[in-house]
């Protein structure tokens, strides 16, 4: 199976989305909100500072959800305004995995950890630039 997730997570870290971004339990919902708009990411993953495990995720639905019911985002927290611990995938994961997980879960993006601890995010479009890449079809032969 190819390891595109690593591929991107550790090589191609600073051209892609898939880097390290994340909140805490305690940031407001503005400042998720600009965390999202300048990374242009789907969603956040929510981390215990204590652990550095992810214990949530705020998307920009959540985020539009709040705003459509009126909600103050410089009151709101993260932790009261995440979805549940999202399904997380190890860094060894496949890509197939990735895409099964995220056509499955309909989800745009997924949380990256080693050792049960963020380590970044893979999200749709790092997926697609990850295949689309110069060099890509070097890891797609190897597989074959």
């Amino acid at each position: 199976m190819l390891n595109i997730a690593k591929y991107l997570m550790l090589v191609r870290c600073t051209q892609y989305r898939s880097k390290m971004v994340s909140v805490s339990l305690e940031e407001t919902g503005r400042t998720i909100a600009n965390k999202l708009i300048t990374t242009r990411l789907p969603g956040v993953p929510v981390v215990d500072s204590r652990n550095k495990k992810v214990v949530g995720i705020v998307t920009e639905f959540d985020i539009l959800s709040a705003l459509r019911g009126g909600m103050d985002l410089d009151k709101l927290t993260a932790e009261n305004i995440m979805s549940g611990a999202p399904e997380t995938a190890d860094i060894e994961t496949s890509v197939e995995d990735l895409i099964e997980m995220m056509i499955k879960n309909n989800s745009t993006m997924v949380p990256i950890t080693k050792n049960d601890k963020l380590a970044g995010i893979i999200d749709r479009c790092s997926i697609m630039e990850g295949y689309m890449a110069p060099g890509a079809d070097r890891y797609l032969a190897v597989q074959n």
